[in-house]
């Protein structure tokens, strides 16, 4: 089960990337960063509900971009600092929590094949979410930045 995980962080290390810039969340630490991930940027649906981690459950408001052949990791550098940390849910048949750097994330989506994945501030200011559809989701104060990307500005 922790395959994925494992094929993750193996190929993290095969592309140069250290701990600093890529590493899996800790056991004793995860449950609570993910639970305020869900509290900021999920719905539930009721008091006895749990969360639902799936993208068509994201509060409003959010954006939305479609991106032909799963290719929105492309432009996180646009949206992010690449050098900035941030939580990274990668999804399988599980949710994996690590934190990186941006620039370490895409290099790991560019070498992968892909999948849905979460990137998250670090402050819970935002989401990303590229979903299995080709298309980038963001939420928070990422609406703005992906508006600029729908519509640039012309002189």
């Amino acid at each position: 089960m922790t395959e994925f995980k494992n094929n993750l962080l193996q190929l993290a290390r095969q592309l140069g990337l250290d701990e600093a810039e890529f590493a899996a969340v800790g056991i004793h630490t995860w449950p609570s960063i993910m639970r305020r991930i869900e509290t900021t940027f999920f719905i539930q649906y009721n008091s006895t509900s749990p969360y639902s981690w799936s993208w068509d459950n994201l509060k409003k408001p959010y954006c939305q971009l479609p991106f032909a052949n799963g290719q929105a990791y492309k432009v996180l550098p646009s949206l992010v600092e690449e050098s900035e940390k941030v939580w990274f849910v990668a999804c399988d048949t599980k949710f994996w929590l690590f934190e990186g750097t941006v620039q370490a994330i895409e290099r790991l989506l560019d070498e992968h094949y892909a999948f849905e994945y979460y990137l998250v501030s670090k402050k819970y200011a935002w989401l990303l979410c590229e979903t299995d559809h080709d298309v980038l989701l963001g939420a928070g104060n990422m609406i703005t930045k992906m508006r600029t990307l729908l519509s640039p500005t012309t002189n």
